[in-house]
């Protein structure tokens, strides 16, 4: 390690001081009967320490430094209730109600702003609002500056981003996180933030971070669910799963189990026309793939010593061991000239999947009075197999008729561990933070290829390929904010530096690269006055590519096409600029991204082999700038709209096969309109309603048609609220579906996706126990983990 290096992580070390007292505030909550009241808000002013009383109205606040101290109680249909403390004293509160937030028929529950401006972030609250009616998958479908197209989440078009709960990195493919989410009861969910620009207390990977912020209350006992799911496509699938947690005064337990089974399938129209041969080549995909079992569960417990510390451990997984599909591809070539078809191929593959991934966590966590040092160890595997045989019947104008066969086997096997070191000091005006990782990740993918030419099928090393990949990541980062008047500043420095080596045998390829990169962050916010905020911001990011995308191996679709990685992949670097202005809850925001390498998948046609290439590659450099604009409304108490939208010009730059360098650009814009009502005094019927819109967009050399999706859900609680039932129509009008096309020098191409997305689900859960126990917390997670 460089000497430079090594003094800068002693200076961030000699940042820890020493830990000191602190103290804690009790007291106890009641009405004007004398009957106490469970579930209030009790916070100090400046919001730093929060806590909710328990069943007995009890409440205790800890991690008081100094007196004296601004005390804030908050309860729906009751007065807020402030006090100024001049020393430890037990309190008793009497809360009055609060005649004007009662309505006829319906009471106003929600007072705090939906939707806050803050420095570094934008915070979508739902705590008391309809939308906590909603799972949480839900709940993040309806958030401003959130997009989710084919189930995939995205901000600001870009689907490199980080989610967090709690703060803390989830370990999941985005298939797995949505089905987290859908079972996660939104009544636990207090609000989403949305961070365009992630502070350098984050991994500097990933363009943009999503937060989910769990509510965390004190009361103990034990809580279940049990849960079952229909869904409808074009093919069914079901779910049955489980949820159950057990608080005491030190113990935290939380586990979660959900088996999954069905059929999924996607739909493509191929169409690849070869200009100088005067031929087009037509391909009809329907890719069925069943599902016969799959297996998600997850555990996370939490030791409280005492007041101050905190053990966090926990594991989830996801385990899939067979997923398998039988795919028949007719292609039809036919003369451009006279449109008349003159040859003919018909493609049988069958496929066979297996994956299984494990992560394991361990976090210390040690609190004294404005003190915060964080220890966390992180540990995943994953083993992933994948076989399958091609089978293409030929029948080419003047050519016999003829049959070719090859199969493949490949097998991959990846381990990462990572530590992580934080330490926050905080107080009125000032905060800072600190902290040091490493991570190590090993990855080897081994494919053994097999021809069929002689009717049985042989090995063909030629074909086949071992890869490996070695990464290691040293981070440090230095963090400070301050408040001054009506203004706030933050600043922060993270450095990284990455040690990569790659090794391939078939093409025989071997890579060490070393990298330092320094990731500087600032905001400033100056605010104007009551509900009135100006804002500015500056990141920089960099964006790793998945290691499958780093194997330069050929894995073949069928006889004429394949995919390829890159060894030579390089990463992504992004810089950010955003200015927002907040006024009376409207939201506007205006940004520019100026993004070099960016990757991504494009598709090539080679007119000497007929082959169309899939690879994953890098393009020049891209740029965006933009504005979007966020407001929600309440109509009446019962009903809620939400209103976003955003405009886009988007520029990518990129080197075509003819080595000239092309620009691609488009005005991109979105539209997402919700709206949630309680339908009955009881709040026991919901109803959610949205509709979205994309326009056209780009994405290299590639233009994508636009697109927009409906969708109902309706909520029914039962018994008291512990049976719910739920009907989901989603994508209503079947829209959600695009047209990909590129056509630019000898590259003439488009081919129609649709992911199955009309859909109606039925959902029905039962709870028992005290379903007002908290969740477990979710132990820390790592960037190195997302990009498995």
């Amino acid at each position: 390690m460089k000497t430079s290096t090594v003094q800068a992580f002693g200076f961030i070390f000699l940042l820890f001081p020493i830990i000191l007292w602190s103290q804690t505030i009790k007291g106890h909550i009641e009405n004007g009967n004398g009957e106490p009241i469970s579930e209030v808000r009790v916070e100090t002013g400046n919001a730093k320490n929060t806590i909710y009383s328990d069943q007995e109205g009890n409440f205790s606040l800890e991690g008081i430094t100094a007196f004296p101290v601004s005390l804030i109680v908050k309860q729906p249909d009751y007065r807020d209730y402030e006090i100024m403390l001049e020393n430890n004293e037990s309190l008793h509160i009497v809360l009055k109600k609060d005649t004007a937030k009662s309505i006829e028929g319906v009471t106003l529950t929600a007072k705090k702003p939906i939707l806050k401006r803050k420095i570094d972030r934008m915070e979508f609250n739902i705590d008391k609002t309809p939308l906590q009616n909603l799972n949480a998958w839900e709940i993040l479908k309806s958030t401003p500056n959130i997009l989710v197209k084919n189930d995939e989440l995205s901000v600001r078009g870009n689907s490199q981003i980080m989610v967090t709960i709690n703060d803390k990195k989830t370990l999941m493919s985005q298939e797995q996180l949505k089905q987290l989410l859908e079972s996660t009861d939104g009544n636990n969910v207090s609000s989403v933030e949305v961070i365009t620009n992630p502070p350098a207390k984050y991994e500097a990977q990933g363009s943009a971070i999503i937060n989910i912020k769990m509510k965390q209350n004190v009361l103990s006992g034990y809580k279940g669910r049990i849960s079952t799911r229909y869904t409808q496509a074009t093919y069914a699938r079901g779910l049955v799963g489980t949820s159950q947690s057990y608080n005491t005064d030190k113990w935290q337990l939380t586990g979660n189990y959900n088996f999954v089974t069905g059929n999924y399938v996607r739909y493509n129209f191929d169409v690849v026309t070869f200009d100088k041969d005067k031929t087009r080549w037509e391909s009809d995909m329907v890719r069925k793939t069943n599902v016969r079992e799959q297996h998600v569960y997850n555990f996370s417990g939490q030791y409280t010593a005492d007041s101050l510390s905190t053990v966090q451990f926990g594991f989830d997984g996801n385990n899939m061991p067979d997923r398998s599909g039988r795919f028949l591809i007719p292609t039809h070539i036919f003369n451009t000239e006279t449109n008349q078809l003159q040859s003919y191929y018909l493609t049988s593959n069958r496929r066979s999947l297996y994956n299984n991934d494990f992560n394991a966590y361990l976090t210390y966590d040690r609190k004294s009075g404005n003190h915060n040092l964080t220890w966390a160890n992180n540990f995943s595997t994953r083993h992933f197999k994948e076989s399958q045989d091609v089978e293409t019947l030929l029948d080419f104008a003047g050519q016999p008729e003829s049959t070719n066969r090859f199969a493949n086997n490949s097998v991959q096997d990846i381990s990462l561990y990572s530590t992580q070191l934080d330490y926050r000091y905080s107080n009125e005006k000032l905060t800072i933070e600190s902290g040091l990782k490493y991570s190590f990740v090993k990855n080897g993918n081994d494919l053994s290829f097999f021809d069929g030419t002689g009717g049985i099928l042989t090995p063909d090393l030629s074909r086949s390929n071992l890869f490996n990949y070695q990464e290691n990541i040293f981070a440090a980062y230095l963090s400070s904010e301050y408040k001054w008047k009506k203004w706030e500043m933050k600043a922060g420095l993270r450095s990284e530096t990455t040690l990569i080596r790659t090794r391939s045998d078939n093409p025989s390829v071997e890579n060490r690269t070393t990298r330092t990169g320094l990731f500087p962050t600032f905001y400033l916010m100056y605010n104007i006055k009551e509900g009135q905020q100006l804002g500015f911001s500056y990141g920089k990011r960099i964006d790793r590519p998945n290691y499958d995308f780093l194997n330069p191996s050929r894995s073949y679709y069928n006889l004429y096409s394949y995919f390829q990685g890159d060894a030579n992949l390089r990463s992504t670097i992004i810089h950010n600029l955003s200015l927002t202005y907040t006024v009376k809850d409207w939201n506007f925001e205006a940004y520019l991204s100026y993004i070099k390498d960016p990757s991504m998948e494009i598709s090539f046609q080679n007119p000497q082999t007929f082959e169309t290439i899939y690879r994953y590659t890098n393009i020049d450099h891209g740029k965006n700038m933009g504005f979007n604009f966020s407001k929600s409304f309440s109509i009446k108490p019962f009903w809620k709209l939400n209103l976003f939208g955003m405009g886009e010009y988007q520029e990518n730059y990129f080197f075509g096969t003819d080595t000239i360098l092309y620009k691609n650009d488009v005005f991109f814009y979105n539209t997402n309109i919700s709206t949630q009502i309680t339908l009955d005094k009881a709040k026991t019927w919901d109803l959610n309603v949205s509709y979205e819109y994309n326009s056209k967009s780009i994405q290299g050399s590639f233009n994508t048609s636009a697109s927009q999706k409906t969708s109902i859900i309706i909520n029914k609680k039962m018994f008291d609220k512990r049976l719910e039932a739920g009907l989901v129509v989603n994508d209503i009008f079947r829209t959600d579906k695009n047209t990909i096309s590129t056509r630019y020098a000898d590259q003439n191409q488009y081919f129609t996706d649709y992911r199955d997305t009309q859909y109606f689900m039925i959902n029905l859960k039962y709870n028992f126990g005290n379903q007002k126990v908290k969740e477990a917390k979710t132990g820390t997670k790592t960037a190195e983990q997302n990009r498995l």
